[in-house]
């Protein structure tokens, strides 16, 4: 019965939990496996794949780096707030540890200035009638959407969410347009807690909401994908709890004491995947080098002190003569 109990425990636990999905990206960063992810390690991801140094590094296995010197030139992290998942076709999906992965995003926008890149965050619920971009100001076109389920002429919450729907099929027509430098990380927050609120789980206008966030996420994608020559890395961020946590800034974590419950089995800590490298190198090279060291020692030991010996001409002293 307990085993049960903890099952169903375990399952609900997991069907609530925030996702990363990476829609897009380049050749040169592969993500695979389904691996879990630190929500806080979520600006390291993004600015490694953008060639940034990592401060904090993970041994997170889900990401890698096949070619450093042709890392993504831009990023495009679109952060839902109030779902916990969200089906994407073609999308690798990574379950998040914690739900602190919506505030760590915006370290991803410092790292970008850091690094001398232009970017910038909208929130888009904050956004009434447009929002300015380093690329120029969006407005949106509330008769692009036309919903079946959705009331938004009688309902605020519906009205809302269209709107930004709405922006972000705008930023994705200024992308495709835009003639000037692109800024290098674009960080949207959409935000669809009132929309819960408004409506039951299993309602079709809800259902509806999603189908039109996806279909605005694609276009979005293609658009990025086109702006930055398929050098950009598109992902999207799931945060249930919204902004609700807040962190003034991220903090070390502080190396964690394993007792005898959390390591039954006694096994060895987990190296980096650069340690049998390094480990060979140092070896060879340190043997190399003891065995040279020996065998110069053995020739300057034996060597005929002759006259035809560099020891004899440069120990020797000549006498003068007088003529």
């Amino acid at each position: 019965m307990l085993r049960a109990i903890f099952l169903l425990f375990a399952l609900f636990a997991a069907a609530n939990c925030d996702q990363l999905s990476v829609l897009f990206s380049p050749k040169a960063v592969e993500f695979s496996g389904s691996s879990r992810l630190d929500s806080e390690s979520l600006p390291d991801v993004f600015g490694a794949a953008l060639g940034y140094s990592v401060s904090f590094p993970s041994e997170w296995d889900g990401m890698v780096i096949k070619d450093p010197f042709n890392t993504a030139n831009g990023a495009v992290v679109v952060v839902a707030e109030g779902l916990d998942s969200i089906p994407l076709e073609g999308a690798k999906t990574f379950e998040l540890i914690g739900n602190t992965g919506s505030v760590a995003l915006s370290e991803l926008i410092q790292k970008s200035a850091d690094h001398h890149s232009v970017s910038f965050e909208v929130d888009l619920k904050e956004s009434s009638d447009s929002f300015a971009t380093p690329l120029g100001t969006v407005q949106p076109d509330d008769d692009e959407v036309n919903p079946q389920h959705l009331k938004p002429k009688s309902n605020k919450a519906d009205s809302d969410f269209l709107r930004q729907i709405a922006f972000i099929n705008g930023l994705s027509d200024l992308l495709v347009t835009s003639t000037d430098s692109i800024p290098t990380v674009h960080v949207v927050r959409v935000s669809f807690e009132a929309l819960l609120a408004a409506h039951e789980q299993d309602a079709p206008a809800l259902d509806e909401a999603k189908k039109l966030f996806v279909k605005s996420l694609e276009a979005l994608e293609t658009a990025a994908e086109k702006a930055f020559d398929g050098s950009v890395i598109v992902g999207l961020v799931t945060a249930s709890e919204g902004q609700l946590v807040v962190r003034s800034k991220r903090q070390a974590t502080q190396p964690k004491q394993e007792t005898d419950e959390e390591n039954p089995m006694n096994l060895a800590l987990k190296y980096n995947s650069n340690y049998p490298v390094m480990f060979n190198i140092i070896l060879w090279f340190s043997v190399v080098l003891a065995f040279s060291l020996i065998a110069i020692s053995i020739v300057i030991g034996t060597m005929d002190p002759g006259r035809d010996s560099i020891i004899y001409r440069m120990t020797s002293t000549r006498m003068k003569k007088d003529n």
